[in-house]
């Protein structure tokens, strides 16, 4: 290597994509991420073979939400181009559209095309995230004027970060830090030169913040995106220049919002439904750090410099709680430098930092925040909102070392930084002995080394040391918090699995009755195309809490969870609930419940009576207008008669009627607003009533002469194809202006 080695922002864009190549060779090879291979959940005792892939339950959102989430995008019946309704958990629901496992994201919609394997695409969306937010820094870098070298370093140093790597699993975080870094690159490109390209970038970075990433972090980093906007507005030269720069940010956040709109709309009446709504502000204030004694800051400052010292941090047995949020020694030792030497170039990183700091450590100051400022969206701590800041300073820091011609100067910088390190090193020495937790000692050389080559680049300027640096650290810290499985060795069945697939009847579910049964997490048999009763859901309904408490059961968390129901089995609501097995862990004696042997320790039940997908009902029919009913017990009346599904695309239903006379038809299904009834009556289809039934199920008007229902799920997200269009569209009107930019440029050169 040569001091010449990365002079241009060609070669540096060159060796950022050739180092993320090598830290993402294992998923090329055709591993996928994913924190467990989910033997224990699906009922297998003990796995056939071994496998040193890392393994972590923490992360079970992954294999709860996600992936069966995506399934049912990929899987699911649908009427139209999108899934809208999962029949897999609670009574049914809506699907989610956002956090980017739906094709009504333009990129999401990409990848399906691609793969319809779910971990794949779970996958290539967090690796996109992960490659993309460094590449956008050193977009970053450059249109600032740093050094290339620091451009390069701060793209791999944020794409190959801990809290990267550490949430590989979770791709709605990647997308914040990458969307976040897309957004103000354009801004800064737009406020210097306005032109097409970067506009789209920003309309799109911004439209991506709201369908992929996590909300509450979208909301730390608006508001810093806010400040920054406006302090690019202030520098610009004249005050047309600073109108046409605010019109176009704006122009562009209104495209977002408005392509946004129709899944926006949707989320919010499935919010207003939940019980998250209003939260109390504890609930948001127990994920952020206590600060009571001196022993409380050595562990976080250790924790957030050199966890690696107590073993590998994504570990299930790491003795401390971590969440990705900690520096590698690369990035300490130049934020330090940038500290000492570029503090009023960069002094609104650090304002941006300090303000994070105190809402993360005043816990009075948050709640604030909770009840003024938008952070009742989500719990989620502030931290994560410092890996932008922090990344520039470390690009600033490094950028001066490179300008820096005095070698007395550098090595006077370099021996700060060094000694800062060593001082991380040593607190966590320090929290290690006081608290005797057992210290890793062999990863005390690498640090070491680390800090060395770092002192010997920052000296020297030889490049070659400051790349050996990141490759120590992607080899040491990045690439082992990685976790990532062989998709061949997944487990999607076992015999319990088989068993309950065999016994489950067509267009029931099943309901476990004891918290003692650890198997068939909720929504992970979703994937499994088993639906169940459960559910792990941070938005269910209300009215489906009402029914698990009808039913016995218990909803965790604000209405996000339910595992298990303790239900009357010969109740109404049980019967309306069409739950057509049960397990249990012991086998159960009951008028209404036929037992199935077991398995693994898990005994199945037949359920003999239930009124299956739905029923006609005829001693009573809804008043027009009247969105509400209650129905006694009326599963003695003879006359009521079962329906039979002629038509099921999902969100599009269809109903033969046994009989022609006025009545109601009650189906085993949650209600919901956005269900619109019609009737076919002389050969003609005519809109009905719907109505909620007992406060839970889904009730439609049978008017007389009716042969057939239709029911058909209508929400705003149908519409939401716009968007895909007006991003091909733009993004085909950039492809075809920049053919004929070049091709003019060629007819010019001749």
């Amino acid at each position: 290597m040569t001091p010449g080695f990365m002079d241009t922002y060609k070669a540096a864009v060159f060796g950022y994509f050739l180092f993320v190549f090598v830290l993402f060779l294992p998923f090329l090879a055709g591993d996928v991420v994913a924190p467990h291979r989910q033997a224990a959940e699906v009922g297998l005792t003990h796995e056939t073979y071994e496998d040193a892939r890392r393994e972590n339950r923490k992360f079970s959102d992954y294999t709860s939400a996600y992936i069966p989430e995506i399934q049912e995008h990929i899987m699911a019946p649908r009427s139209g181009w999108v899934a809208l309704w999962t029949k897999q958990s609670e009574l049914g629901r809506p699907l989610y559209q956002i956090s980017g496992f739906s094709p009504v994201y333009l990129p999401s919609w990409v990848i399906f095309q691609i793969t319809e394997d779910p971990r794949r695409m779970v996958t290539i969306l967090s690796l996109s995230n992960t490659v993309l937010a460094g590449f956008f820094m050193m977009l970053f870098a450059r249109e600032v004027s740093l050094r290339p070298i620091a451009g390069w370093a701060a793209g791999v140093t944020l794409a190959a970060s801990p809290v990267f790597m550490y949430w590989l699993t979770f791709p709605m975080f990647s997308a914040v830090w990458c969307w976040a870094a897309g957004a103000l690159w354009a801004t800064t490109r737009l406020a210097q030169k306005p032109e097409a390209l970067t506009w789209s970038v920003l309309a799109f970075s911004c439209y991506s913040l709201l369908m992929t990433a996590y909300p509450q972090p979208v909301v730390f980093h608006g508001y810093i995106l806010f400040i920054y906007a406006i302090f690019m507005t202030s520098r610009q030269k004249t005050l047309v220049s600073a109108s046409v720069f605010l019109v176009l940010l704006l122009l562009a956040v209104m495209v977002a919002v408005a392509l946004a709109a129709p899944v926006y709309i949707d989320l919010l009446k499935v919010a207003s439904e939940s019980a998250r709504l209003k939260p109390d502000a504890s609930f948001f204030t127990q994920v952020l750090p206590q600060m009571s004694n001196l022993s409380d800051a050595v562990q976080f400052m250790a924790l957030s410099t050199v966890p690696e010292l107590f073993g590998n941090p994504v570990s299930s047995q790491f003795p401390w709680p971590y969440n990705g949020l900690s520096l590698t020694p690369l990035a300490l030792f130049f934020v330090v430098i940038c500290g000492l030497t570029a503090f009023r170039k960069t002094w609104g990183w650090w304002l941006a930092i300090a303000v994070m700091l105190l809402f993360a450590f005043m816990h009075p100051l948050y709640v604030f925040g909770v009840h003024y400022l938008g952070f009742n969206l989500s719990r989620s701590t502030p931290f994560g909102s410092m890996i932008l800041p922090l990344t520039i300073l470390l690009a600033f820091g490094l950028d001066v070392i490179a300008r820096t011609s005095h070698r007395a100067a550098r090595r006077r910088l370099a021996w700060i930084a060094g000694i800062c390190g060593l001082v991380a090193l040593a607190l966590g020495i320090a929290l290690g002995v006081l608290t005797e937790t057992n210290i890793r000692w062999k990863a005390l050389p690498v640090f070491l080394l680390l800090t060395g080559m770092l002192f010997l680049y920052a000296v020297t300027l030889r490049p070659v040391f400051l790349i050996a640096a990141v490759v120590v650290s992607l080899v040491a810290q990045s690439y082992p918090l990685m976790l990532r499985q062989d998709p061949a060795r997944i487990a999607t069945a076992s015999a319990l699995t088989e068993k309950v697939r065999r016994h489950l009847p067509d267009g029931s579910r099943f309901a476990i009755v004891s918290s003692d049964i650890h198997v068939f997490p909720p929504n992970l048999t979703a994937g499994l195309g088993l639906a169940s009763i459960h559910t792990y859901n941070s938005l269910s309904s209300r009215r489906y809490h009402a029914l698990i408490e009808r039913l016995g059961g218990e909803m965790q968390t604000y209405g996000r969870r339910n595992t298990a129901i303790s239900p009357d089995y010969g109740s109404l609501d049980f019967w309306m609930s069409n739950i057509g097995l049960v397990l249990a862990p012991a086998e159960i004696s009951h008028p209404n419940l036929e037992p199935l042997g077991s398995e693994v320790g898990v005994h199945l039940h037949r359920v003999k009576a239930r009124m299956h997908t739905g029923m006609q009902v005829f001693h009573t029919s809804p008043d027009p207008g009247v969105p509400q009913i209650g129905l006694v017990d009326f599963r003695a009346a003879q006359r009521h008669k079962p329906v039979t599904v002629s038509l099921d695309q999902g969100d599009l239903l269809e109903f033969r009627i046994a009989s022609a006379r006025k009545s109601m038809l009650v189906l085993s299904q949650r209600f919901h607003s956005d269900w619109k009834g019609f009737a076919r009556v002389d050969q003609n289809w005519q809109p009905v009533g719907t109505v909620e039934v007992n406060g839970v199920y889904q009730g439609v008007d049978i008017p007389k002469g009716a042969t057939h229902i239709r029911l058909s799920f209508e929400p705003f997200t149908r519409h939401a194809w716009v968007s895909n269009v007006f991003w091909g569209a733009l993004l085909s009107a950039l492809m075809v202006a920049q053919l004929i930019k070049k091709r003019k440029a060629g007819l010019k050169s001749t």
